[in-house]
């Protein structure tokens, strides 16, 4: 990881642990290398990222994860895609999975976008950050202005409210200077509906996404942040709400700071595919330095 990677996502434990408190011991022992067949039998529930984990960009999907998801489909598996994608509803994005032949319905998506309209539920009537009205200033696909309405909000160019909504690192120069100049004002609040730092692509690179683009204004700002999706309990409360309970849960995911992390979080246990966010060569030095490890190493 990059150093500036690595801040945000110790950024995130110590809001995590800020407010839960200090959570159960991380794993010590060295994790397992095990293939999915080895550990289909531990679990009662399944929890998979998309991006990275399952498929990538346009029809791309990765070797081996569609028969994961057939696997675990036969054996009559709870399946959940637990993903920080919130450019647009939990409905388009089960049929985005689809497409790629990951047949999740929309009860079993949960999204970091979903939780918005519960935390603007959770507010004081005509209370900040938005005593102005229901506006903001968005980043992110064009798909998100949907997550934002069904939420009673509207993507504006200068929102009578300071606050400003981040779902991707899709920000022009401009763009970038129209966030930082509504975040410098008071009482302004910044939206990280995707807390993504960084994403790998389909050529094996790996790119800075919205949570960088996030940090990077905080820090040029010194707004409040408020975030949506993993590592944050609120999503594992979410997707906790849609298991049978005393269901025992893995969560499965190629990041240690969102998707291993986010288990531990969640009292789940997890496993790393290795490679596609965290380099094979960096990860004994990153999970020491997030103090992060998984319960196993999955191989496709």
């Amino acid at each position: 990881m990059l150093p500036l990677e690595q801040d945000i996502y110790r950024r995130y434990r110590a809001i995590v642990e800020e407010s839960c408190g200090v959570l159960r011991a991380l794993p010590t022992n060295p994790p397992r290398k095990v293939c999915l067949a080895d550990i289909i039998d531990r679990y009662d529930a399944f929890c998979f990222d998309g991006y990275g984990t399952l498929y990538n960009r346009g029809d791309f999907v990765y070797p081996g994860a569609k028969e994961w998801f057939a696997a675990l489909r036969r054996a009559g598996k709870q399946i959940r895609l637990v993903t920080n994608a919130a450019s647009n509803l939990d409905q388009a994005l089960a049929d985005e999975a689809d497409a790629r032949g990951f047949d999740f319905t929309v009860a079993e998506a949960i999204s970091s976008g979903s939780l918005l309209k519960g935390w603007l539920s959770g507010l004081p009537a005509g209370g900040s950050p938005f005593a102005a009205g229901r506006e903001v200033f968005y980043i992110g696909r064009a798909t998100g202005v949907n997550v934002l309405a069904e939420c009673g909000i509207a993507a504006v160019e200068n929102p009578a409210s300071p606050v400003v909504a981040i779902s991707s690192s899709t920000a022009t120069d401009e763009m970038y200077a129209q966030a930082v100049s509504i975040l410098r004002r008071p009482g302004a609040l910044l939206l990280v509906l995707n807390p993504d730092a960084w994403a790998p692509r389909i050529d094996g690179t790996r790119a800075p996404v919205s949570g960088e683009l996030c940090e990077r204004l905080r820090r040029e700002t010194g707004c409040a942040a408020e975030y949506f999706g993993k590592p944050f309990p609120g999503i594992w409360q979410k997707v906790r709400a849609t298991l049978p309970a005393g269901a025992k849960a893995v969560m499965i995911g190629d990041t240690l700071g969102t998707d291993v992390y986010g288990a531990y979080v969640a009292g789940f246990d997890s496993a790393l595919v290795v490679g596609r966010n965290e380099p094979a060569a960096e990860l004994d030095a990153d999970e020491k330095l997030l103090g992060v490890r998984p319960t196993y190493y999955l191989e496709p």
